[in-house]
This record gives structure tokens, C-alpha cells and sequence, in this order.
């Protein structure tokens, strides 16, 4: 220590601190009463004046335009038929329509000119001014038509009149009992070759007694009756219960007849016809 102590001694006094070389300004306050010094032109702090702001310029849009519709593209066919009528609809819709209306024609001219009735859909129905002289428009026709069916056979008498309880033409299909005999069936007929067998039943015994038949020949086609001659033959004086004239008696049937029927109407004790025998087809 001694050594530092030295040192400090020989290096002599610390020198002071140096003046200040700048001198306080005061700072201004205003008084009340004292006036403000004017300032000096040109001693001020050139401010550059910014001018104001532009407005934003208005942003223009584009005008819209209105979407343009794009040409409808056909679409092809989905299996259903063309959309659009086809050109052959409307002749080929002509053509039915003539051929309908000549149908109806057809049928209202062949139902005006007779024959057989129409079996179709249409039925004209009969007008009074077609038929001036009044006579009824609904009568068969006496004409013979294919396909026609033939008439009911007409009645020519009661089937008994006392003492006669029956009149039958003898058949294999209808035989004639004959009580204490065998059955007659001598009936051989068709309407080329015919000849029949009659038996005339009684209610009692007849004894000497007239007995006697015709034949009535009925064309089931054209609905004419023809009257055909028959026996006669008188009963013995022992009497009969069942009287037969003849066993086979010709009759002649008229030509060209497709269906027919002969019906033996008794004349004698009393008139009482049998039952027909049909002949020919079952149409005409």
C-alpha cells in the first residue's frame, strides 16, 4: 500500500470539471396582458397544403345481358313412336271411314232387297212410306235361302175327335202298337221314294165303320202345302179298336224340296191329324 500511495501523491491535484459552452434559452410562457409578437414572415416552417383526397371514381359495371336460349337439339326417339303425326294417318283414317260407309251401304241395300235377314249389326228399322199400299213388311219369305232354317210345320187339325183318340204314321222309330198283334213299322220315307203306314186309333170298338185319310205335304223351306190323296177302307162288322187302310200307300213328295214334313190327317169317322214325319235336311 505504501508503494500505490506514493504514486497517487506524485501524480499531482485531479483537475476540474469544464464549463458549459451552450446557454439556457427561456422557454416562452404567456402572460395575461401581454401581446403575442408578430411572427416574421418568412421565419415559419413551410407547411405543404394537401389537397383533398379525389373521390374514388364510381366503378362502371357492364351491362348484363340476358342469357340467349340455345336452339332446341331433337331428341332422338326413346322407342314411343315420332312425336309428330305421321303423313299416312290422315289418308289412311279417309280410306277406313270409305270403307265403312260402303259397308253400311252394302247391308241397307241387300236388307231392302229381301232374302234372308241380316245377322250383323245393323237393323234398319222399316219405314210406312216404303210400303204405300199398307201391307205388313214383316212376312217370311217364300223363297227358298241357303243357310235358312226351315219353318215350323203347321197344325192341320186336332190331334183327337171322338171316337178318334189318335192318328200315327207307323216308323222304326215310332212304331204302332196294335193290341194282340205285333207293332207296325212299315214306314219307308224320304223325298225321293216314299211310303207310309197309318194307323187310326179308336175309343171303342168300330164296327163297319168308313175310315179314311189324306196326306198334307209341307215344304218347310218355301212354307207351301201340298194336299196328296190317302186309302179309305171300311172297319168289318166284328169291329176294330185300331184301323190301318193300308199298309204301304205311295205318296208322291214334289221335286227340288230340300227339307219337308207329311202329316196323315184322318177324314173319316172324324178329322184329327198326326204328328209330322220330317223329311230332308235341317236347313234350307
Amino acid at each position: 500500500m505504501p508503494a500505490a500511495a506514493a504514486s497517487a501523491t506524485s501524480a499531482g491535484p485531479t483537475p476540474a470539471p469544464g464549463q458549459p459552452t451552450w446557454t439556457p434559452v427561456e422557454s416562452p410562457v404567456w402572460k395575461p396582458g401581454e401581446a403575442v409578437p408578430a411572427e416574421t414572415l418568412g421565419s415559419g416552417v413551410a407547411v405543404a397544403e394537401t389537397p383533398p383526397a379525389a373521390p374514388p371514381a364510381p366503378v362502371v359495371r357492364p351491362p348484363t345481358i340476358a342469357p340467349v336460349r340455345r336452339p332446341s337439339v331433337p331428341r332422338p326417339s326413346s322407342g314411343r313412336g315420332p312425336s309428330e303425326r305421321p303423313s299416312w294417318l290422315v289418308p289412311a283414317a279417309v280410306a277406313v271411314a270409305i270403307i265403312v260407309l260402303l259397308g253400311i251401304f252394302g247391308v241397307i241395300v241387300l236388307a231392302n232387297r229381301g232374302g234372308s235377314p241380316v245377322t250383323g249389326g245393323l237393323h234398319p228399322t222399316p219405314s210406312t212410306s216404303a210400303h204405300p199400299s199398307g201391307s205388313p213388311s214383316a212376312q217370311p219369305s217364300s223363297s227358298p235361302t241357303s243357310g235358312k232354317l226351315p219353318q215350323a210345320v203347321p197344325k192341320y187339325g186336332a190331334l183327337n175327335a171322338d171316337p178318334v183318340t189318335k192318328v200315327q204314321i207307323c216308323t222304326t222309330a215310332a212304331p204302332c202298337n196294335i193290341p194282340g198283334g205285333s207293332p207296325e213299322t212299315g214306314s219307308a220315307c224320304d223325298l225321293s221314294s216314299c211310303k207310309i203306314e197309318v194307323a187310326v186309333y179308336f175309343s171303342s170298338v168300330q164296327k163297319s165303320v168308313p175310315v179314311a185319310y189324306v196326306v198334307k205335304f209341307f215344304d218347310r223351306c218355301t212354307g207351301q202345302t201340298t194336299d196328296l190323296p190317302g186309302p179309305t177302307t171300311t172297319t168289318p162288322a166284328s169291329g176294330y179298336i185300331v184301323a190301318i187302310p193300308t199298309d204301304h200307300w205311295p205318296v208322291s213328295i214334289p221335286r227340288g224340296v230340300k227339307s219337308g214334313a207329311i202329316v196323315a190327317v184322318a177324314q173319316q169317322p172324324a178329322v184329327a191329324a198326326s204328328a209330322p214325319l220330317l223329311l230332308g235336311a235341317d236347313s234350307c
